[in-house]
């Protein structure tokens, strides 16, 4: 995918399927800077990178807050000699209830970790990347449909796939790309599966089930392929990655 020799930002790189794109780019040849919330998370999989030869450094952060953005895209660009791409993939876990019963106070934590972060970060990732790159974020399949016990979740994910499209024409005008991918459901901590520190050839992943769970790594795999030259001409979009939960209503007995 050409993507040797290029440096890499990664946010939520401390587990799930952040964890898996940054050992998937570090495999390619990529330098990281790996962002977590949880500084030991990201220090693990930084290790794991530089163990097997690789480049990374590992940076705390809130992507919630301005000042966290701009001081872990500087810490990057000083550790990396610059900025290629940025896999923006931070997110909250999903708490389910009726639409009336979410309290405001959790509302805004989804808007504020969901949506404001992506915003805080493209907007350091277009002003930061080099000529030619790219940038991921990761929405969800609630980007596209309405899930009725997440609504904040919900609306967050929402104003992702809205943020990206409105973003692209600016992207664009300085040679630089940015997507989202709206994965269905992926076994990672954040709904209790257990962490997977590594990652095997893309052609051994096998195929998932008809509307079954992800690998982390399956949706990384996606993740690159959009930061890479090969996807040149997508910008602005949003690429479901969901085994085909939201492919047709209804669902088949079986899958109800």
């Amino acid at each position: 995918m050409s993507l040797a020799g290029k440096s890499a930002l990664v946010t939520g790189g401390g587990s799930g399927i952040g964890a898996s794109a940054a050992l998937r780019l570090a495999v390619e040849g990529c330098r990281l800077a790996i962002v977590d919330i949880r500084k030991g998370d990201a220090e693990r999989i930084a290790a794991l990178i530089t163990a097997r030869g690789g480049r990374a450094v590992a940076i705390a952060g809130d992507v919630s807050l301005e000042a966290d953005n701009e001081r872990f895209f500087d810490e990057a660009e000083s550790a990396l000699g610059g900025l290629d791409l940025a896999f923006l993939n931070a997110g909250a876990i999903q708490n389910y209830g009726p639409f009336d019963r979410m309290s405001i106070a959790e509302f805004d934590r989804m808007i504020a970790i969901n949506l404001r972060g992506p915003y805080l970060g493209l907007r350091q990732a277009h002003r930061r990347l080099r000529l030619g790159g790219a940038a991921v974020v990761t929405a969800s399949a609630a980007a596209l449909t309405g899930f009725s016990d997440a609504a904040g979740y919900t609306a967050a994910k929402h104003g992702v796939v809205g943020l990206v499209r409105a973003a692209a024409r600016e992207f664009a005008s300085r040679g630089l790309r940015v997507n989202a991918i709206c994965p269905g459901p992926v076994a990672t901590p954040m709904i209790g599966a257990e962490q997977q520190d590594s990652v095997q050839d893309p052609s051994q992943l096998g195929t998932p089930a008809y509307r079954g769970e992800l690998s982390p790594q399956m949706v990384a795999e996606t993740a690159l392929f959009l930061l890479s030259p090969a996807a040149a001409a997508i910008n602005g979009q949003a690429q479901l990655v969901d085994a085909a939960l939201l492919s047709a209503f209804p669902p088949a007995p079986e899958d109800q």
